[in-house]
C-alpha cells in the first residue's frame, strides 16, 4: 500500500502546510514591531552628541511612517527635522546593515522642550519625540534583592518539595547539581570531595565536622571532656555512659544508686532501639550503646511528658555566630505519665517524645487549637508557663546557654575541618547549617540536651508543622548571605587566577618565594604595622558586609552567640580559650584506667563463658556418626542436580490428598489456636505493626483501636 496516496497522509501534509503559514503570519507580525524598537535602542544607545551628554527617556513612540521606495535602488537619506550642527561635529554613526541614523534635536540641561527626529530603519521610517531629564530628578535607589542576584538553588538530594517551592518564591532558580549553582540543600552529610571542589561563590547547609555533635556517641564523649574541664558549668545534659568503653563505670553507678536507666544506639535517629532498664546486668559486655540515666521528674503539661524541638541556625564558625528561631515545637508523649517501674518501662508511648513513636499510637491527638495536641509551637508552651507565673526570660536563656555550650564543645574540631576544606573562601561563608536540639525540661524548669539533629525533619503533615517550619526556611534563606557575592566576578578572578598560574615559569616562581621571603623577614624585623593591616583587609570587609547583612536579615531569628548580653562575652571566653590548648582526642590517665578496667571485666566474663561452653561439651563427647535430615537432603538434591537426564518424580493422586488434608488441618489450628490474632495483637501492643500489617488486616487493627480483645472467644 502506497502511504503517499492515502488520505491520513494527506490530512497531516494539510495541517503541517497549515501551521507553518500560521507561524510565519505570526512572525511577520511580530517582527514589524519588536526588532524596530530594538534597532532604535541600539541607534539611541550609539549616537554622540554635540551638547553635554544628558540622559533620554522615551516618553512616545510613534506609528511608523511608511515610505515607497524602489527595490532596485538604494533609498535617499531621509531628511530630519533638527537644528542646524557645527561643522565641527562628529561623523554620525551607521547603523548595521546600512540604515542611517541621525541624531535628534540637542537641547541644554535646563531645557525640558521635547525632542523630535526622524530615524530611518529598514526601509521605514518613524518619528521619535524624547523628554529630557536633568541630574537632579530623584533617581530609582538600588535595593540589592535575592531576584536581582540571579542566585541559584540546588534541591535535588533533599526530600522535601517545600524548600524548593520557598526558594522560588524568593527569586531563586532551581538547578541541577551539575550546573553552578549558589546554594546547595542535602538532607545528608556530603562527602569531603565536594567540599573540596565549591566555589568561592558556593555555599552548603552542612558544616564539615559537625558529627562531633550530631552522632549521640560524639555528643556524649565531647561533653563529658568538657565537664571535666568545668564541672561547675556543664551540668547540661544527664550522666552519661558509651558502652563498653565505661562498662565498669556504668555498673559501679548501678551498685551504689537504685536509677532507672535509657539506653540507646550510638547512631540511632527517630526513636528506634531506645528501651528503659533498672537492671545493667542485663546488657552485654561488647554492646555499643549509650546509657544516661532517665529524668524521672519532667516537667509535666495536662500530665503528659513532653520536650523542645529548637531550631538553632550556625552561619559562621570562624568567628562563632549562632542564631536561635523564637518559634519551634513541643512534642508531647501520647499516655500519661507515670514514673518508670518494671511494670510500665515497656510502655515507649509515656516515656518517649518522639513523634515518629507516638503518631503510630491511637491516642496521638490533632489539634489545630494552640493550647492541646500531641504537637505544639513554642508560643503556647510560653503562654502556658506565663499563666503559671514561670520567668520565660530566665528559662530561654538558660536554653541559649545550654546551645552555646553544646557547640562549644566541638567547636575545636569544626574551626579546623572548616580552614582544611575552604582554605579560599575569602568572600562569603561556604557553610549555613540548621540544626534540632532536642531540649528536655524538669520539674524545676532546668534544661537538658538530650540529642542534635543535623538534618531535622521539614515534613508539614499538620498545620503546626506549616506554621513552624515554613517561616524557618524562608527566614533562614533571607539570613544567609548568598547575594554578597558576585558569581560573575568571582569566575572571572579564579580564571585570570589560574591563567596566571599556568603562565608563570619555574624562575619567576622561585624569585617570587625569594622575594616573599626577603619581604618576610624585613617586616618580622622591623615590625612595620603597615603590612600587617593591609593583609587581612579583604577578609576584614568581606566578614562586616557578612555581619551588617545578617543583623538587618534576622526575620523571627535571635542572636545568641555573640551574646548581646557584654558581660557574657569573658564568660563563654574561656571555653574558646580552654578547647584550644586540650585536643579532644588526646588520652588521660582516667581514660585509660577506665579502658583497663573495662577490658579486664570483658576478659573475665569471655573466661567464664568458655568455661561454661567447655563443660556443656565435656557431658556429650559422643560423636554423632548419623549426620543430620537437612545435611542428608541437601546432598540427596545435590545427586538428582548431577543427572543429565533428571526429572521431578510422580506425584500420585493419594499423595495430593494427604497433603491438601494435612495443608487444610494446619490451617485449622491456626485459626482455633488464633495464632495470627495473637500475633498481631502482640506487634499492637509494642507498637512494630508496619503500614503493610495494616492493610493486610484492617479488621484486626480496628478491633484493636476500638480496644477489643482479639485473643478472646468470638
Amino acid at each position: 500500500m502506497n502511504l503517499k496516496n492515502s488520505k491520513f497522509y494527506k490530512r497531516i501534509q494539510e495541517l503541517r502546510n497549515f501551521s507553518k503559514e500560521k507561524i510565519r503570519k505570526d512572525r511577520e507580525q511580530r517582527g514589524l514591531r519588536t526588532p524596530v524598537i530594538r534597532g532604535v535602542e541600539m541607534a539611541l544607545s550609539e549616537s554622540k552628541c554635540v551638547a553635554p551628554v544628558i540622559e533620554l527617556e522615551w516618553s512616545q513612540l510613534a506609528g511608523p511612517l511608511k515610505e515607497e521606495c524602489s527595490p532596485r535602488r538604494r533609498p535617499s537619506p531621509p531628511k530630519i527635522k533638527q537644528s542646524k550642527r557645527k561643522a565641527s561635529a562628529p561623523a554620525e554613526p551607521r547603523l548595521k546593515g546600512g540604515q542611517g541614523f541621525q541624531p535628534v534635536k540637542t537641547i541644554g540641561l535646563n531645557d525640558e522642550a521635547p525632542v523630535e527626529g526622524y530615524i530611518d530603519l529598514n526601509n521605514l521610517r518613524f518619528r521619535v519625540a524624547c523628554t529630557a531629564r536633568t541630574d537632579n530628578s530623584p533617581r530609582r535607589e538600588e535595593v540589592l534583592k535575592v531576584s536581582d542576584s540571579k542566585s541559584a538553588i540546588c534541591v535535588s538530594n533533599s526530600r522535601y518539595a517545600m524548600i524548593g517551592r520557598i526558594s522560588k518564591s524568593l527569586g531563586y532558580k532551581l538547578v541541577k547539581e551539575s550546573k553552578l549553582w549558589n546554594i546547595l540543600w542535602s538532607d545528608s552529610f556530603p562527602g569531603v570531595e565536594l567540599f573540596k571542589n565549591m566555589k568561592r561563590f558556593q555555599q552548603i547547609n552542612h558544616f564539615p565536622g559537625m558529627i562531633e555533635i550530631c552522632r549521640k556517641d560524639l555528643l556524649s564523649r565531647n561533653l563529658n571532656r568538657m565537664l571535666k574541664l568545668y564541672p561547675h558549668d556543664y551540668k547540661i545534659f544527664p550522666k552519661t555512659w558509651m558502652l563498653p568503653a565505661d562498662y565498669g563505670d556504668a555498673m559501679h553507678y548501678a551498685q551504689n544508686h537504685k536509677r532507672t536507666f535509657i539506653l540507646k544506639p550510638d547512631s540511632g535517629a527517630q526513636g528506634r532501639g531506645i528501651w528503659l532498664t533498672n537492671d545493667l546486668k542485663t546488657i552485654g559486655p561488647n554492646e555499643r550503646l549509650i546509657c544516661q540515666t532517665y529524668i524521672h521528674r519532667p516537667l509535666l503539661i495536662d500530665g503528659y511528658k513532653f520536650d523542645l524541638r529548637v531550631y538553632t541556625l550556625i552561619t559562621s564558625v570562624d568567628p562563632l555566630r549562632l542564631y536561635v528561631y523564637n518559634e519551634g515545637l513541643a512534642r508531647f508523649a501520647t499516655n500519661k505519665y507515670v514514673e518508670p517501674t518494671p511494670g510500665n518501662a515497656h510502655d515507649l508511648y509515656m516515656h518517649l517524645t518522639n513523634y515518629s513513636v507516638n503518631k503510630r499510637n491511637s491516642q496521638y491527638d490533632l489539634c489545630d487549637n494552640d493550647d492541646c495536641g500531641s504537637k505544639r509551637k513554642l508560643s503556647a508552651i510560653n503562654n502556658w508557663m506565663t499563666r503559671h507565673n514561670y520567668d520565660v526570660g530566665e528559662f530561654w536563656s538558660n536554653v541559649d546557654d545550654v546551645i552555646i555550650k553544646t557547640v562549644l564543645s566541638a567547636w575545636p574540631v569544626l574551626k579546623h575541618n572548616y580552614h582544611a576544606c575552604f582554605p579560599g573562601h575569602d568572600t562569603i561563608q561556604a557553610c549555613f547549617e540548621i540544626l534540632g536540639f532536642d531540649i528536655l525540661v524538669d520539674w524545676k524548669l532546668k534544661p537538658y540536651i538530650l540529642e542534635v539533629n543535623h538534618s531535622p525533619s521539614f515534613h508539614t503533615n499538620e498545620q503546626v508543622d506549616r506554621e513552624v517550619k515554613r517561616p524557618l526556611i524562608r527566614d533562614t534563606l533571607s539570613l544567609v548571605s548568598t547575594v554578597l557575592a558576585d558569581k560573575r566576578q568571582i569566575l572571572r578572578e579564579d580564571r585570570k587566577r589560574v591563567k596566571q598560574r599556568l603562565l608563570k615559569s619555574k624562575s619567576d616562581v622561585q624569585r617570587s618565594r625569594l622575594v616573599a621571603g626577603a619581604t618576610k623577614v624585613l617586616s618580622n624585623k622591623e615590625g612595620s604595622p603597615t603590612n600587617k593591616e593591609q593583609s587581612p583587609e579583604p577578609e576584614a570587609d568581606s566578614l562586616a558586609q557578612q555581619i551588617a547583612w545578617e543583623e538587618s536579615h534576622m526575620g523571627n531569628f535571635r542572636r545568641i552567640m555573640p551574646p548581646p548580653d557584654p558581660s557574657r562575652i569573658n564568660y563563654y571566653g574561656k571555653f574558646f580559650g580552654q578547647t584550644n590548648l586540650v585536643s579532644i582526642f588526646q588520652e588521660t590517665a582516667a581514660s585509660k584506667k577506665r579502658e583497663d578496667l573495662a577490658r579486664k571485666m570483658r576478659l573475665q566474663i569471655e573466661e567464664k563463658k568458655a568455661k561454661q561452653e567447655q563443660m556443656l561439651n565435656s557431658r556429650s563427647k559422643r560423636k554423632r556418626l548419623i549426620q543430620p535430615r537437612l545435611a542428608r537432603e541437601k546432598h540427596r538434591l545435590n545427586l538428582f542436580r548431577l543427572k543429565e537426564n533428571w526429572a521431578p518424580g510422580y506425584v500420585s493422586e493419594a499423595e495430593e490428598r494427604l497433603r491438601n488434608t494435612w495443608q487444610q488441618m494446619r490451617t485449622e489450628a491456626i485459626k482455633n489456636l488464633k495464632i495470627t490474632e495473637s500475633i498481631y495483637s502482640l506487634l499492637f501492643q509494642f507498637g512494630h505493626l508496619s503500614n503493610t500489617d495494616i492493610t493486610t488486616f484492617p479488621n484486626l487493627y480496628h478491633y484493636l483501636q476500638c480496644g477489643y480483645d482479639i485473643t478472646g472467644a468470638t
